[in-house]
């Protein structure tokens, strides 16, 4: 069921004698939240009728409105065709244009795809016609369903309490991955979660008495917590408290840094000995050298008496310090965790490498342990490169609100080609100019849009023929990266260098916050609980099957075929995946995308290797090790998102770039030392998401713009329109009961 609502956009102005348009920007940017405004309204209805609602949702957890519980999918499917005629629509467009079409074109292609209505036929007439399609064994089951609900109706939900329970959720749901979200986006998850259950206005109510106790700042229309604000600001104090308190970092001792390093480099590692700070950052855009300083730092703080340890945000970049000589550097999260590993900090000097991507919640523990054990920072980052998932990017908010000192490392020099190095340099500072830098090279190949991952496997031949060639692929979707994955294992059977595979099967992570895993009607039969940490007699590493959810929790089942109840409360111990199959064959390159320790097999998140033989079902690896039966966590690896690019150096890269924006090209493209190739189906579009930045807005800034003389105003785009939708939407319930199971 769907309503179409019409306005004519258009207006005169008497004064200046034309017509004019309405700038329904806003609207559009607020179609999620008109969506759940109906959503939730006509789910009100369904409830008043008696019915119970089903939530839907894809694999992945994404929302997909709702069904009236009861009524099976073999139903809603045969009187359910337009979906099918949209996307055969959308294919065919993409086949004649090479291309995807634009929302503007899709609402075409869908109005153009339908068959002409029967506008001379009565309701009556259409409602038998309906009912004709009805088996018998349906049309008792939709029989049996009515007669249920009429003992239920006129029960339409109206707890108070839910609709804050409902805004609870959303900012548990949102603000765990941005410290600053849009109200509309509040307000939408709050009722999409609620769905029926709430009403609007006591949901707007709710918010305005949160902002109004002080638990939600706004400024606009953005909102922060007031606990994400007093976090930053303790962030901030720490580091402003400890500016010229201590004595010098590297004590009396004077360091006489290598020859090989640069002047730069050398310069950076006498004003890092020099500090009398608590913190102090070294900064520096990728490829500058800042492991090689860091390692010549080191060497500086031995000579003058004082103890370090290193920690990164992820399993690969400590794998990386240890490499160049931080042998006990660990996780962050593991040294949050580990009393024995915080109690050695005591006294030492804390270098925090990749600090762009530490979020908010890890900071503040990092910069209270320090503190605790008389400890000292050095940060070493990039706030131009990727950034935490969790929210708050802690470091570029220090180097923006307080008083650290920054050392910065310009001068890349991992690009070993003279114009490749410079149109990097430039990409920093200036994406366009970059790009257009990277034109003049002959990096850059236009191709029309079904023919873009073949090109991406013809680049990736060509740079592969030799064999001591390191090649990474860059893509920036999960959907173009197995695209093009499919196009370069084609071209290596053809060629003979893959052999026939084995089908495996391999866990698919959800990505899901703490909120949507403490929600039980996100879960489907079928799913996989995967633990990270051992809980409530769970093993860590242990993988459960979803059967099943009710009030107590998640009925799963292990390996072995034991079933267990999960709780909502075990939620930080465990991720959620889907399980998927996947082809693996002798010569592939896979990455790896689960942590593993312990003596029989250690493996790094974003590792990627190759696979020498699959024998029984098992995978051999070319370095010797061998996967566990129950290690399903890997891909193939010959191509990655810019997230997974950061931290890796390859001889050459290739971008298939159509997606990403200023920073996940930058990342990206800075990959390579001696090549990089970047392939594109839109030049100028590329141009233009070039230039938006993914930078996330801090909550202290979100205070400032609040407390200005003149912040920027709230508008509530939609709020006349959402008066009229809303009563539309109040059919005569006798009239819902005809038409029930008989039109879609």
């Amino acid at each position: 069921m769907h309503t179409h609502a019409v306005t004519a956009n258009l207006t005169y102005d008497g004064v200046e004698g034309r017509w004019k348009a309405l700038q329904a920007s806003g609207l559009y940017e607020r179609r999620a939240y008109l969506t759940e405004v109906y959503r939730n309204a006509l789910a009100r209805e369904v409830f008043g009728l008696g019915y119970e609602i089903e939530p839907r949702r894809d694999s992945k957890g994404s929302d997909h409105g709702f069904e009236i519980r009861g009524i099976s999918d073999e139903l809603l499917e045969k009187y359910s065709v337009r979906s099918a005629q949209r996307d055969a629509a959308i294919e065919r467009f993409t086949v004649e244009h090479g291309r995807k079409p634009t929302n503007n074109e899709v609402a075409v292609l869908v109005r153009e795809s339908r068959a002409d209505k029967l506008t001379e036929i009565s309701t009556e007439r259409l409602r038998k016609q309906q009912q004709a399609r009805l088996l018998p064994e349906e049309s008792h089951a939709l029989k049996h369903l009515y007669e249920e609900s009429v003992e239920h109706a006129g029960e339409i939900p109206n707890e108070p309490t839910q609709a804050a329970g409902s805004l609870q959720h959303a900012k548990e749901h949102l603000f765990e991955r941005s410290s600053v979200v849009r109200d509309h986006k509040l307000m939408t998850e709050a009722l999409r979660h609620g769905r029926g259950k709430i009403d609007r206005v006591q949901l707007r109510g709710a918010l305005e008495l949160e902002q109004s106790q002080g638990a939600l700042i706004r400024a606009g229309n953005n909102l922060a917590t007031r606990e994400s604000l007093e976090r930053e600001q303790r962030m901030i104090a720490a580091v402003d408290g400890g500016i010229g308190r201590y004595e010098r970092l590297g004590r009396e001792c004077e360091c006489s840094p290598s020859e090989c390093l640069r002047e730069e480099q050398k310069r950076a590692v006498h004003q890092i000995l020099d500090s009398q700070d608590f913190a102090i950052n070294l900064r520096g855009a990728a490829g500058t050298g800042k492991t090689a300083t860091l390692t010549e730092m080191a060497l500086g703080l031995r000579d003058a008496g004082r103890e370090f340890l290193a920690v990164a945000p992820t399993r690969g970049a400590v794998e990386e310090l240890q490499k160049v000589g931080f042998r006990d550097a660990m996780t962050i999260s593991r040294l949050l965790e580990d009393p024995k590993a915080q109690a050695a900090l005591q006294g030492r000097v804390l270098v925090v490498d990749e600090a762009g991507m530490v979020s908010g919640r890890q900071m503040e523990g990092l910069l209270k342990l320090a503190k605790r054990e008389d400890a000292r920072i050095l940060f070493s980052g990039d706030t131009r490169q990727l950034q935490s998932v969790e929210a708050s990017d802690a470091l570029r908010i220090l180097e923006q609100e307080s008083r650290m000192k920054s050392v910065s490392l310009t001068a890349v020099q991992r690009q070993t080609q003279a114009q490749y190095r410079d149109a990097i340099q430039t990409l920093r500072q200036s994406p366009e100019q970059g790009l257009e830098k990277l034109e003049q090279l002959g990096a850059v190949r236009e191709v029309p849009y079904l023919e873009r991952a073949q090109a991406v496997a013809s680049a990736y031949r060509s740079l592969t023929s030799d064999a001591n060639r390191s090649v990474l692929v860059v893509a920036g979707t999960h959907d173009e990266i197995g695209k093009i994955t499919d196009a370069i294992r084609e071209d290596m059977k053809l060629r003979g260098e893959l052999d026939r595979g084995v089908v495996s099967e391999r866990y698919v992570p959800l990505q899901w916050t703490e909120a949507q895993k403490k929600d039980l009607a996100n879960y489907k039969s079928g799913q996989v609980l995967l633990f990270h940490r051992s809980s409530h007699g769970i093993e860590k590493h242990e993988a459960l099957t979803v059967e099943r959810t009710d009030k107590l929790g998640i009925d799963a089942r292990d390996q072995h075929g034991m079933e267990r109840t999960v709780s909502p409360s075990q939620a930080r111990s465990f991720s959620v995946h889907e399980r998927q199959q996947i082809e693996v064959a002798p010569g592939d390159k896979l990455l790896l995308t689960g942590n593993r320790g312990g003596a029989g097999f250690r493996a790094t998140n974003g590792e990627l290797v190759k696979v020498r033989d699959v024998d029984g079902g098992r995978i051999h690896l070319e370095d010797g090790r061998m996967l566990p039966a129950n290690y399903h966590e890997f891909d193939h690896g010959y191509a990655v998102t810019a997230h997974r690019s950061q931290g890796k150096t390859v001889d050459a890269v290739i971008l298939s770039a159509d997606a990403m924006k200023q920073k996940l090209f930058y990342v990206g493209a800075s990959r390579g030392r001696q090549e990089i190739v970047v392939v594109t189906s839109d030049r100028e579009q590329l141009r233009d998401l070039l230039g938006i930045s993914t930078a996330r807005p801090s909550a202290t800034e979100l205070a400032r713009e609040q407390a200005s003389p003149h912040p920027a105003p709230t508008l509530d785009y939609g709020q006349s329109l959402l008066q009229t939708i809303e009563p539309s939407l109040l059919r005569k319930k006798d009239g819902h009961r005809r038409d029930l199971g008989m039109s879609r």
